[in-house]
């Protein structure tokens, strides 16, 4: 199965996707995926590159250039704020944001948001500030990527590595294991932070591309579906979009 029949969304869907690890690949699959319109937007920054993926990108920074039917003529439309400081695109402000909301509620056009970064690492662990999810969704998908497994505790392979050692109670430098990651993934500081209470959780144990690697994925199924999320869904998102494996409660 893909994504969208993994997570099966009531129409229109309103999905939120954090964690690292494959964010941005599941957010586009997930539009192209789903029957009829998709809009797209981020409550924080997304890299450049990230707009020549949609149909079409349109830059929104007031209530004046909400412009609903332009954004209705593709399949796929970006909407986001300016550039950042960073050369990243920008957020919506609030009260854009939740034009764009009630707009695709309006119009039963499915709406997915970006609501955290992590400089492209596999794995990362929230601040303070983060996620930015918004009240009103009724998916989150908490991404985490499994070629951190057996790497490092360090920058290169975790954002922010003293985070996910104070949550996981892993140390610094130590290699990453599986039971590690459904730790963080179950946290309340880690991949259940800021979810809104009557979303539907779903954890997306991305990167699993070979048979031992979703073996050791499996092993921690149990954990996670008693530690607080609906869903599970193990697989590779590159390499084998259409044959992932969802676990659940229901």
């Amino acid at each position: 199965m893909n994504l969208i029949d993994a997570i099966q969304p009531a129409l229109p869907a309103l999905i939120a996707i954090v964690g690292a690890g494959g964010k941005t690949t599941a957010l586009f699959q997930l539009a192209r995926q789903v029957k009829g319109l998709a809009w797209m937007t981020t409550t924080t920054h997304l890299g450049t590159f990230q707009a020549g993926l949609a149909d079409k990108h349109f830059m929104v920074t007031s209530m004046e250039e909400m412009v609903p039917d332009q954004f209705k003529k593709q399949k796929v439309t970006l909407i986001t704020g300016p550039f950042a400081a960073d050369h990243r695109l920008g957020y919506l402000e609030p009260e854009i944001l939740d034009e764009l909301h009630q707009s695709a509620e309006r119009e039963k056009i499915s709406l997915f948001i970006e609501a955290d970064g992590a400089r492209s690492l596999p794995v990362k662990a929230p601040a303070g500030h983060e996620p930015a999810i918004p009240t009103w969704v009724r998916h989150v998908i908490t991404v985490i990527g499994l070629s951190a497994l057996g790497k490092p505790l360090d920058p290169r392979w975790v954002f922010r590595p003293e985070l996910f050692s104070s949550i996981t109670n892993q140390k610094v430098n130590s290699l990453i294991t599986m039971e590690c990651l459904g730790d963080l993934l179950i946290h309340p500081e880690g991949g259940l932070k800021g979810i809104p209470v009557q979303a539907q959780k779903v954890a997306l144990l991305n990167q699993a591309d070979m048979v031992e690697t979703q073996t050791q994925a499996r092993s921690i199924v149990p954990k996670l579906l008693r530690g607080g999320y609906d869903k599970v869904v193990i697989g590779s998102l590159n390499f084998a979009p259409q044959t992932l494996e969802c676990f659940s409660n229901f």
